[in-house]
């Protein structure tokens, strides 16, 4: 019938339904903490202890990197259950969609991998990441006199290829990392335009998942009084069977629909705020983070990474692109009309 004997996964917790009866339903703070735990990851763009730490600064709560890895991984999110080592769907609503599930795990076996070892040293920060502006080869990476220099190996022909150093690529990136910086002031503004112009959206939302969840919790009752009369003898087995199975599809549909919602942009102007605060703070997040850390913030912020001579090109990943460009036009002052034509983006 799809319910679950034991204790639910964080996220969930079972309430109390009549005298000697309980019931498994989402809670709506734990609940979020995972939404928001899966789709941070998601963005490739943060390693474990770095989503354990914007997890306690978000919302207060110090994972262990036991439970991180656990939650990361468990299909009850999406509606499946394990038991005795079989996996069953399980008829609660679901917190986070199978694509985003999908999408998680793709992600945490790229980070399980060996680490990329270049001569018996240690990760090189821009390996695999840059290409050469005039021929479109990988940029290779070698190291003299302690120092790492990347080149192209002009394979298809010399080219006058310039080879520069890591500090200098570096350099370059955290310069440019600087055209995203804001003022607090200009980002509260842009995310109380944001707010304001999705309050309505948010309200219908809301309101249109507490209609699904009920829809979804009649027809859970309808199955449960059709056990009983299947029990009773009032029903054959073969029509509570036909039955079962018709309200199970049409909750299907719900747990679809309810995902959908949750991962809706209903949370647009909280993603939005997010990505403001990663700008205004790039230029210093890039220049205090380790090599890997390096390397998951320009996947998240440029594309198209390539080699020009003794300059290093590239293009914004959107909506980096917008801030970027209204960063170099508005120099940040923050005007009624500026802010509502950067919101329109």
């Amino acid at each position: 019938m799809g319910t679950y004997p034991a204790r639910p996964s964080y996220g969930y917790k079972r309430e109390p339904i009549s005298k000697d009866k309980t019931e498994i339903v989402v809670d709506e703070f734990s609940s979020k903490v995972v939404q928001k735990a899966y789709e941070w990851y998601a963005m490739n763009s943060f390693s474990m202890e770095l989503l354990r730490q914007k997890i306690k600064s978000e919302f207060g709560v110090d994972w262990s990197n036991g439970m991180t890895d656990k939650i990361l991984k468990d299909p009850f999110y999406y509606g499946t259950m394990t038991w005795k080592n079989k996996q069953y769907k399980h008829k609660y609503p679901p917190v986070i969609t199978k694509q985003l599930f999908d999408q998680v795990q793709q992600v945490k076996a790229g980070f399980n991998k060996k680490p990329f070892k270049y001569a018996g040293k240690p990760n090189i920060i821009y390996r695999g990441l840059l290409r050469c502006g005039h021929c479109g080869l990988a940029i290779t990476s070698e190291e003299h006199k302690g120092h790492i220099y990347y080149h192209c190996t002009q394979h298809n022909g010399k080219h006058g290829a310039e080879w520069l150093s890591e500090k200098t690529i570096t350099e370059q990136f955290s310069k440019l990392f600087s055209y995203l910086q804001m003022p607090q002031d200009v980002v509260d503004d842009i995310t109380n335009s944001l707010k304001g112009s999705h309050k309505d959206k948010i309200n219908f939302h809301s309101d249109l998942l507490e209609r699904y969840q009920i829809e979804y919790k009649t027809f859970e009752n309808r199955i449960e009084k059709m056990y009983e009369d299947k029990l009773d003898g009032s029903i054959t087995v073969s029509y509570y069977e036909e039955k079962r199975k018709e309200y199970r599809d049409k909750q299907k549909i719900l747990q679809n629909k309810m995902s959908r919602l949750h991962t809706a942009d209903e949370e647009y102007y909280l993603n939005s705020e997010y990505l403001l605060k990663i700008a205004m703070h790039a230029k210093k997040l890039f220049e205090s983070s380790e090599p890997q850390e390096k390397r998951l913030l320009l996947k998240m912020t440029l594309q198209n990474l390539r080699l020009e001579g003794k300059t290093v090109r590239y293009d914004w990943v959107k909506p980096f692109d917008k801030i970027a460009l209204y960063a170099s036009r508005l120099e940040w002052l923050p005007d009624e009309d500026s802010l509502r034509q950067f919101v329109s983006y």
